[in-house]
């Protein structure tokens, strides 16, 4: 299971790593051609937005991941690493598992229906593909329920 765990990471982390290069890349040229050549291009403007979406998106199941998430526990410093592990197995229980679950079951019928017509962007002679980057809420659900149960099933808060 660690060995999934892991593999999913490196694939996120690979893509989110493109993702950030390509965002960056388009908004370099964008700012050279706005600015050096007083041409807009509507295309780059939808491909920052998409990918810095996508990115935003996906580095939530990072975060979880690399235990790198944000925490209100001002006491856990204070704790045992075995304390703060039966914390951790709760709030997957309590809040991990439902809250991205509700995400994913409400996320499904408009990632779909999006799919469906093959959304593109907002803006006339926008980018195409807007419902691929809707589907990145679907992917970081699963991948956060997945990690949340490995982490589960593996106890893996006992050896932090």
């Amino acid at each position: 299971m660690q060995a999934l765990a892991n593999r999913l990471h490196r694939m996120v982390l690979g893509l989110s790593i493109v993702l950030f290069a390509v965002m960056f890349t388009a908004q370099l040229v964008i700012v050279l051609m706005r600015y050096v050549m007083g041409v807009g291009f509507l295309e780059l403007q939808d491909l920052v937005t998409y990918c810095f979406s996508a990115l935003v998106v996906l580095t939530i199941p990072l975060a979880l991941r690399l235990d790198r998430h944000v925490r209100v526990d001002i006491l856990r410093t204070r704790f045992s690493r075995r304390r703060n592990a039966r914390i951790d197995r709760a709030g997957h229980i309590l809040f991990a598992l439902p809250v991205f679950g509700l995400l994913l079951w409400n996320a499904l019928p408009l990632v779909s229906s999006s799919w469906a017509i093959l959304e593109g962007s907002r803006e006339t002679g926008g980018l195409g593909g807007l419902f691929v980057v809707k589907s990145t809420v679907v992917v970081m659900s699963l991948l956060v329920i997945v990690l949340a149960v490995i982490d589960l099933v593996n106890g893996r808060g006992d050896e932090r």
